[in-house]
């Protein structure tokens, strides 16, 4: 028998037309690990047999979920993106910009664990999948990755892929030493840390009646943007505009090429008050967490997503 290793296994995507229905066409992409798994328990009754042995169980619901932790670049993530907001605009001409905005619903897609070590191929399936939430933190000379976590309907082991020649889609990696920090219109060169997290608002308790025992949708509803922005403290700049209740705005771009970029706009948001700790005698840092929202920005968008690369168009989203 030969174990099955992490290093040969393979993460595949397919966009659904209907939710919980396998699509045929699947996208291999680069994973740096993937946690998504079925579990569904078996709870106890109550009830009384004149014993004190315990009865046969019942199975609960099914819950499908877990982590993907993807390297930040600038040709995969394209995929994971349309997961999140749907196919993108694009403008320019080689390179050209692909754009991400909110819209008002969002994709559902199956995921594929391919296991081909084993004796036998196993396929291990999860319908009805959804981003709930992505996140990244640029600074450090770590690599750069992006976690998202997963909501799904279903799992189940199968012995053949949702696609027999997927598209293996390649890697473009953007780096922390390419990024760099604009605040407030203007470059904020004194960052050590930045965080965002978007969470998609999704509802993962759509378990209905004769289903089966899974979710018969993943409704999204209001999305939350907010992150972190940890500055060297050498003037109060920031701190007077959490104090103030001023508006601001960040962008996050990280250009490996003129035509390798990944970027990230929060084109309005608000700081939270936070003082200035003192730790011990060594440099200080001003931490300020913010909150992003749409109120009158031209992108009209919370957050906006855009990548550059060479591929002309994506129409990956059914």
């Amino acid at each position: 028998m030969t174990q099955q290793r992490g290093a040969t296994a393979k993460i595949a995507i397919g966009y659904e037309s209907t939710y919980g229905t396998a699509p045929s066409d699947g996208f291999v992409l680069p994973v740096n690990s993937c946690d998504v798994v079925g579990s569904q328990v078996r709870n106890t009754p109550a009830t009384l047999t004149g014993s004190r042995n315990p009865v046969t169980p019942f199975v609960g619901n099914m819950d499908v979920g877990g982590s993907i932790v993807v390297p930040a670049d600038s040709d995969a993530i394209i995929y994971w993106l349309a997961a999140m907001f749907g196919d993108p605009s694009t403008t320019g001409a080689d390179p050209y910009v692909h754009e991400f905005k909110i819209a008002s619903s969002q994709p559902s897609f199956t995921l594929e664990k391919q296991f081909t070590d084993v004796a036998t191929d196993v396929y291990e399936r999860f319908v009805g999948c959804k981003i709930s939430s992505f996140g990244l933190t640029v600074g450090g000379d770590g690599e750069l990755t992006i976690s998202m976590n997963v909501l799904g309907a279903q799992q189940s082991e199968e012995t053949s892929s949702i696609d027999g020649s997927p598209t293996t889609v390649s890697l473009d990696r953007v780096n922390n030493f390419s990024a760099a920090i604009n605040e407030g219109g203007g470059s904020l060169a004194n960052a050590t840390e930045v965080s965002l997290n978007v969470d998609f608002g999704l509802d993962p308790n759509q378990f209905v009646i004769g289903g089966g025992g899974v979710r018969g949708d993943i409704p999204a509803g209001i999305i939350a943007v907010t992150g972190n922005v940890t500055t060297l403290f050498e003037a109060d700049t920031l701190l007077d505009k959490a104090i103030d209740d001023t508006a601001s705005s960040l962008k996050i771009t990280c250009t490996e090429s003129a035509n390798s970029v990944l970027e990230f706009e929060i084109e309005e948001l608000l700081y939270s008050v936070n003082g200035v700790p003192i730790p011990g005698p060594q440099g200080l840092l001003v931490s300020l967490d913010f909150v992003g929202y749409y109120s009158s920005g031209s992108e009209a968008s919370a957050i906006v997503a855009r990548v550059t690369n060479n591929v002309a168009s994506y129409d990956v989203v059914p």
